[in-house]
Formats: structure tokens, sequence, C-alpha cells
């Protein structure tokens, strides 16, 4: 009974303990599934931003020469709006400011910056593929 005693002592209450407070800490699964939905796609974005320079440049090239000037300055600069709009969401979206919060808000703060960052998907998205189609690439 006493070897019994001294391993609960020793054993299961600190793993009993340490098993609470690292319960306390997680996140509910929604709100793990919601931030990993909102990093992926802007991971998927970000890599994009190189490309929109590399057309923004070649559209800034092709608008000095071409009769079609216009419109290459119009497709340069919704690359340059999908651009700042993504470096905007960047600086903007900050989780930190989520401490304390309820998971109600959590969750909507995550639903937000899902359709946020969504939007700047299909900004970028659709610029790219305007240039492309007019660089004939």
């Amino acid at each position: 009974m006493v070897i019994i005693n001294n391993f609960m002592k020793k054993i299961l209450i600190p793993i009993f303990l340490f098993g609470s407070l690292m319960a306390c800490d997680k996140k509910p699964d929604n709100q793990k599934v919601m931030i990993d939905e909102v990093m992926a796609i802007h991971d998927e974005v970000m890599p994009k931003m190189d490309e929109i320079m590399s057309l923004k440049s070649s559209l800034d090239s092709v608008s000095k020469v071409s009769p079609d000037s216009v419109k290459a300055r119009e497709l340069s600069s919704a690359l340059e709006v999908a651009d700042t709009k993504m470096m905007d969401w960047m600086s903007a979206y900050n989780p930190d400011l989520l401490k304390g919060k309820s998971n109600e808000e959590i969750t909507k703060y995550y639903a937000d910056e899902k359709a946020k960052i969504s939007n700047v998907k299909d900004l970028t998205n659709k610029s790219i593929e305007d240039a492309r189609a007019f660089l004939g690439k």
C-alpha cells in the first residue's frame, strides 16, 4: 500500500497536473482549424508576390511602347493593388489581440480574417491572370 501511495504522489499526481495545465492552454479544435485555413490561404498567395512584381515590371515596360499603354497601366495598377492588399492584410493580422477574448470573439476574428485573405487571394489571382493574358504569357 505504501508503494502505491508513493507511486501516486510521485508519478500520477504530477502527470495529472501537467495534463490539466496543458489542457487549459489548448485552443478549441475549431479555432485551430480556422487558424490553419487562414494561414493556408496566406501561404498560397504569398509566393505570388514575386510574380506580381515581375508582371508589373513587364507591363510598365510595355506601357511605354505599346498602343495599348492605357490597358497595360490599368493591369499594372491592378497588380499593385493586389500587392498592397496583401501587405495591408499581413500588417493588420494580429492574433495576439485575441488574448482574453471569448471563443465567440475569436471565432469571429478568424472568420473575418479568412474572408479578408480570401478576397486578397481572388484579387491576386485575377490580376495575375489578366496580366498574363495581356502579355501573352
